[in-house]
């Protein structure tokens, strides 16, 4: 069952339209991709001026109100000092209509609403936020950033990610939201961390902003909320001690003071057999989020017989330029061709996508339906063109068709794709067909072409858990290995991972290929060293 979801896992949306195709899904989720946090900047400028106007037209009120009261008190003192109050018929008129007319005047101006048009501006623009799906994504995003590359919740609200020290920093607010997120999915010792983190970063911080102000959180519901999760776990003299730090910093607080009543209670009539509320999904993130994305893994691997080639023998124009070609594996065989895309060119393809990029789907092309769907195990955004889409697409294909010697009439679309905050792509295979309906007539990917359209500062690495590989983007450059072995079966090597972005925006660009129309290019053959039997770049192969 595992092989079978790692192969859904690959399986993308295979429906083609004319020039170029979009996944059917018309939410923005903000945190997928870093395409659209200009967009938003710009909206929260123009909601800023927006309630700077609200401000100007309260102030304006605020003066008037206070000249009236001002002009009035003066009235007042006026009457007051006089030796022969009201003996005057003018005086006595004028105050009867002063209260009769004036002060109708008043209310009048007092209930008159100010501000409703930049009210309504607000209102307006409140579908264009992010929601709340766009919250769980960026959480999830800084958590699976975090547990992929064993950082700590204190180093990552410090801005220390993996090791590099920026200068960013998580609010309080900021660390209790993910907090209380980990809370409602039970997982209560990240939970502990990041309420924790929150606690630290409330002790460091020199002031707090009017927002923190508004909504808090004051630092005795923290520690309140430190308790709670750890008497999820167990940890009753924790939990007792969280709450004594909440009460003498809100002493007077009846909800904190019943709930540590009932702690002290408990405590003493717990029984030891009492079960623990077990972590939710910690064996399922062991699996997909790979301990090696750094880079770092202490796994021996052999590097025997791994080199770096100019390739001239898979195309005849490779003989006046060859590609820079550095052999990453045998078997599956794994290159990463140098100088596959110029610059002008990443650059193009990127700004030309910005606009018609859509949260990254799946699909099962063995359903019986097309319907899509945005997961939690692919968090990027993506677009789709056609080979011959402009004149760029063109030329990749015929450079491709040059460096792998397979044939680019048997292809799938280019798709465009943008990581966001912690993107990444859970372990999976790129093939599509099971076993069972591979040697149907049915097409399947056998290759994989990735092209690096940018640099990543941090993280971002396509990862191979079974080569004990992680290769990081290189501008420029395109990965390419085979999805199916040297007989047209599956081959597990190929298993890989899209590592989450630390720092940075990850562009890439997937071209798949199909076994379908390679019969001659790259026949079956015993084994991935028979090259001499092969027109592919498998020839490259000493």
């Amino acid at each position: 069952m595992l092989f079978w979801r790692l192969v859904l896992l690959g399986m993308l949306y295979l429906s083609l339209s004319f020039g170029q195709l979009r996944e059917n899904n018309a939410q923005q989720r903000f945190a997928r991709s870093v395409v659209n946090m200009d967009d938003m900047l710009n909206l929260e400028d123009d909601l800023v001026s927006n309630v700077e106007k609200l401000a100007e037209a309260l102030a304006r009120k605020a003066k008037t109100i206070k000249w009236g009261v001002f002009k009035m008190m003066k009235r007042r003192q006026e009457y007051k000092s006089s030796m022969e109050i009201f003996a005057n018929p003018i005086d006595t008129f004028s105050l009867i209509r002063h209260m009769q007319s004036n002060w109708l005047m008043w209310l009048l101006y007092l209930e008159t609403p100010v501000g409703q048009e930049e009210l309504f501006f607000v209102d307006s623009r409140m579908p264009l936020l992010p929601k709340y799906f766009d919250f769980i994504d960026a959480a999830e995003g800084i958590r699976k950033m975090q547990a992929t590359y064993q950082m700590f919740s204190s180093d990552i609200a410090k801005g220390l990610l993996d090791g590099v020290q920026y200068n960013s920093s998580l609010k309080p607010i900021d660390c209790l939201a993910i907090g209380l997120h980990l809370m409602n999915n039970s997982r209560w010792y990240a939970a502990e961390q990041w309420i924790s983190a929150s606690i630290e970063a409330y002790d460091q911080k020199s002031s707090q902003t009017d927002m923190e102000l508004l909504r808090g959180p004051k630092l005795a519901d923290l520690c309140r909320i430190l308790g709670q999760v750890q008497m999820k776990q167990r940890n009753h003299e924790g939990a007792l001690q969280a709450y004594q730090v909440a009460l003498k910093l809100s002493p007077h607080d009846p909800e904190i003071y019943e709930e540590y009543r009932i702690l002290e209670k408990r405590d003493l009539t717990l029984s030891d057999i009492e079960p623990i509320e077990q972590d939710k999904d910690n064996s399922h993130e062991r699996l997909v989020l790979p301990p090696c994305c750094s880079g770092r893994c202490q796994v021996p691997r052999n590097l025997s017989n791994l080199y770096c080639v100019y390739n001239h023998v898979t195309s005849p124009f490779l003989q006046l330029a060859p590609i820079k070609t550095e052999i990453l594996s045998i078997d599956p065989f794994v290159v990463l061709l140098h100088d596959m895309i110029s610059q002008k060119e990443s650059t193009l393809i990127r700004t030309s996508s910005k606009e018609h990029m859509l949260p990254s789907a799946t699909t099962d092309p063995d359903a019986s339906d097309d319907e899509t769907q945005v997961d939690t195990y692919r968090t990027s955004k993506s677009v789709w063109y056609s080979s011959d889409f402009n004149d760029t697409t063109k030329k990749i294909t015929e450079r491709l068709g040059d460096a792998t010697g397979l044939d680019m009439n048997s292809t799938e679309f280019y798709q465009v794709i943008n990581y966001g905050l912690g993107g990444f792509f859970e372990t999976h295979l790129d093939m599509l067909l099971s076993e069972k309906n591979r040697f149907n007539g049915t097409s399947d990917r056998i290759a994989t072409t990735l092209f690096y359209l940018n640099e990543v500062r941090q993280g971002g690495g396509t990862y191979f858990p079974r080569l004990n590989l992680t290769v990081f983007p290189q501008p420029g450059s395109a990965l390419f290995w085979y999805n199916l072995d040297t007989k047209g079966n599956d081959h597990m090597g190929s298993l890989h991972t899209g590592c989450p972005v630390i720092v940075g925006s990850k562009w890439v660009m997937s071209k798949w290929i199909n076994d379908m129309g390679q019969e001659f290019t790259r026949p079956c053959v015993e084994s991935s060293l028979s090259s001499n039997e092969v027109l592919s770049a498998e020839r490259l192969i000493i």
